[in-house]
């Protein structure tokens, strides 16, 4: 399988997440507001990978008065440009990720943590099969469904 990448990224591979949000907007054009450069830099402080409606609670902790709506516009914003990932949980709820690079999740059943597993742990998995059905594939995510380390030592399984 070629690897795959994510074209036109504003930042060297792995480094999304130390480079100030006011940079990573600019470099997108986009006018930095407070409430962009705060749901931006939250996302990449954060490995919890949130709702948009914790993104809401977190940000009128610091920022009162900020909407659901501006929330919402900015994600869908920063998505566009290619600074934040949508992942889709259960039930269709989407979560946000500011590693922009290629990568899985795992997502513990119990406690609901996701983590990321870099792209190169799964690097072998053989697309073949599938490839004269879908001639083009321009990404693969991986989620991986289980109990983290935490959980299982809790014995909460």
């Amino acid at each position: 399988m070629p690897h795959l990448s994510c074209s036109g990224s504003p930042v060297l591979p792995g480094q999304n997440k130390m480079v100030d949000p006011a940079i990573l907007l600019e470099q997108q054009g986009l006018k930095v507001t407070p409430q962009r450069y705060a749901i931006l830099q939250f996302l990449q402080q954060s490995d919890s990978h949130p709702t948009a409606d914790e993104l809401v609670e977190q940000l009128n902790r610091n920022l009162p008065m900020t909407s659901r709506a501006t929330v919402y516009n900015t994600l869908s914003t920063l998505k566009d440009v290619g600074l934040v990932h949508e992942v889709t949980h259960e039930a269709g709820v989407l979560r946000y990720d500011a590693n922009i690079q290629p990568h899985h999740h795992f997502i513990c059943r119990i406690c609901n943590r996701f983590d990321d597993i870099d792209w190169h742990l799964l690097d072998s998995l053989d697309l073949s099969p599938i490839a004269g059905r879908y001639p083009q594939i321009d990404n693969v995510e991986v989620i991986v469904r289980g109990v983290c380390r935490q959980c299982q030592g809790q014995g909460t399984v």
